[in-house]
């Protein structure tokens, strides 16, 4: 009788386990199936938002409303004022670009272990509940890789009068490492960093090729 009541106990036991491992393997689907898509969406989300605000704010830091256009370019004319060339100061780019991307990375360095946010009611999958509910948080690492390059652009702004923008295009490519899952992303950010009226006619060379832009990125990223 005691050996039957033990047999008994033990299958309860058997039951109770094989139960709860079914319990834990569909948390661990449900996870894996809604979870986790959700949680690497709404990762990459906010890691993008904050990789482009970091490379905003180091132009803007870099740039502090100085002349640049200037300090990068110099404009020769001839004795009529016609402007016959257009030199790049290679040595002010390269300064300009280092002194960004160091800015850059060392904003960057504040999200590369940051907390990401998701409201429960997003995490459940269902549509009617997104952005309900209190919010849960996942600490994640970005590890940030930054590339930039020069363009140029020259546009009318009236009677023999040409606006020429300089831009700094800047490539983030991040590893997103989560608990669960990694991740690679690609912040681009097309940044207006002077502009300049010229007036007089300019050079076919420099309107009608890259002439310009390969001269400013003759520079490492």
């Amino acid at each position: 009788m005691k050996k039957y009541k033990g047999l008994k106990v033990r299958h309860k036991f058997l039951i109770f386990f094989i139960f709860l491992f079914l319990i834990i393997t569909g948390i661990l689907l449900f996870f894996v199936n809604c979870i986790k898509p959700i949680m690497i969406k709404s990762s990459e989300a906010q890691v993008k938002s904050s990789t482009s605000r970091a490379v905003n704010a180091a132009v803007q830091t870099v740039i502090n409303e100085s002349n640049v256009y200037d300090e990068l370019i110099e404009i020769t004319t001839n004795d009529e004022g016609k402007i016959v060339f257009i030199q790049v100061k290679s040595l002010m780019v390269n300064k300009l670009a280092k002194e960004v991307g160091k800015v850059a990375g060392q904003n960057l360095d504040l999200i590369k272990n940051q907390g990401v946010s998701i409201p429960l009611g997003t995490l459940s999958g269902i549509s009617l509940f997104v952005g309900v509910g209190p919010e849960i948080t996942f600490h994640i690492m970005a590890i940030p890789t930054i590339h930039s390059k020069f363009s140029s652009e020259f546009t009318s702004a009236g009677i023999n009068q040409t606006n020429h923008r300089i831009y700094l295009n800047i490539q983030t490519d991040v590893d997103l490492i989560l608990p669960t899952a990694s991740k690679s992303i690609t912040v681009n950010s097309h940044i207006l960093i002077c502009e300049a009226i010229l007036v007089g006619e300019i050079p076919s060379t420099y309107l009608n090729s890259d002439s310009l832009d390969e001269m400013m990125n003759l520079i490492p990223d």
